[in-house]
């Protein structure tokens, strides 16, 4: 059930990234995030996408829109009393999507940092994200996203929000954690090392046919 999981979740992103691809809409585009929600079993993507040169042109890019890409400047929340509470922002947004029931399919480690932040700043009101917010959560608790590597990687601090809205967590569960970190961490590199040596047999027989001709 994990490695379908897994397969899964790369099998979504390669679809993502070849929507991305065909548009032809950015020249430079960087993901940041990527989400996904299931309705009558169909695949509706929303993603994050910023300019590699210029990282403050960023856009949400939702393929089965009318309106494809949107400047994150434009987004705008559903609900009035998220404008009365938030500064519309894409973090704000991703937090909306993840209440509406979006799951994550990729988030980059700097995107997280700007969640956190979000998260931070309106620490008082955001648990009017309820569900999203036990969502993501839980989804950082699950991938081992702490409050202290974020902080060490960005040279900043984040309270430990795994903590103050998941509870407790006991040190059996933490073993598990690590437990299924280290498996997953096999399978990745398991199935990296099978994809290298399928690409070392393309290679190889690409130069054996250079040599025959």
């Amino acid at each position: 059930m994990k490695i379908m999981i897994f397969k899964t979740r790369v099998e979504h992103l390669e679809n993502v990234l070849n929507e991305i691809g065909n548009s032809n809409l950015y020249e430079y585009p960087h993901v940041d995030f990527v989400l996904v929600k299931e309705i009558n079993g169909k695949d509706y993507y929303t993603a994050g996408i910023s300019n590699e040169i210029n990282p403050d042109e960023s856009f949400l890019f939702r393929p089965k829109a009318r309106a494809k890409s949107i400047p994150i400047q434009n987004l705008r929340y559903e609900k009035q009393e998220y404008k009365k509470l938030f500064k519309e922002c894409i973090e704000g947004y991703v937090l909306q999507q993840m209440q509406k029931g979006y799951k994550i399919i990729y988030m980059s480690i700097d995107f997280h940092i700007e969640l956190w932040g979000f998260i931070d700043n309106y620490y008082h009101s955001i648990d009017i994200f309820d569900d999203g917010l036990i969502y993501y959560m839980s989804f950082c608790y699950g991938i081992g996203l702490t409050s202290t590597f974020l902080s060490h990687y960005s040279c900043g601090y984040f309270p430990d929000f795994i903590h103050d809205f998941l509870g407790e967590v006991t040190f059996e569960s933490s073993k598990e954690l690590v437990k299924t970190m280290i498996e997953s961490n096999n399978r990745m590199i398991t199935s990296l090392e099978l994809r290298n040596e399928l690409c070392y047999k393309i290679l190889d027989g690409r130069t054996e046919n250079e040599e025959s001709s």
